[in-house]
């Protein structure tokens, strides 16, 4: 996908809670939605020991209460700022490529 249709994708303010595990770390990061599109959203770290940098990819757990529903996003990490930064959602089926590929950069 484009970064222009990234960048163009209609968003949506929330104040959802989600769960981030970042592969390659251990542990689970507490986060809050901040707005959410097709291809992406930000989010705001609100507790663990690590926030996730630019490359980083997460396995992204939102539980909407509302609606008794839970998604399972796999993601990764195209900006971040202070404690907050931006996604962009990825195939599940994409991460261990992707993992592979930041493996063989070293």
């Amino acid at each position: 996908m484009s970064n222009e249709a990234i960048n163009s994708a209609k968003r949506f303010t929330t104040k959802e809670k989600a769960d981030i595990e970042v592969y390659g770390h251990i542990g689970k990061l507490g986060a809050q939605l901040r707005n959410l599109s097709e291809t992406g959203a930000f989010l705001e770290v609100s507790s663990g020991d690590y926030v996730p940098q630019k490359g980083d990819l997460l396995n992204l757990t939102v539980t909407l209460d509302s609606l008794k529903k839970t998604y399972n996003l796999a993601a990764e990490v195209v900006w971040s700022k202070g404690m907050g930064m931006g996604i962009c959602f990825i195939n599940k089926e994409e991460v261990l490529e992707r993992m592979m590929a930041k493996a063989g950069a070293f």
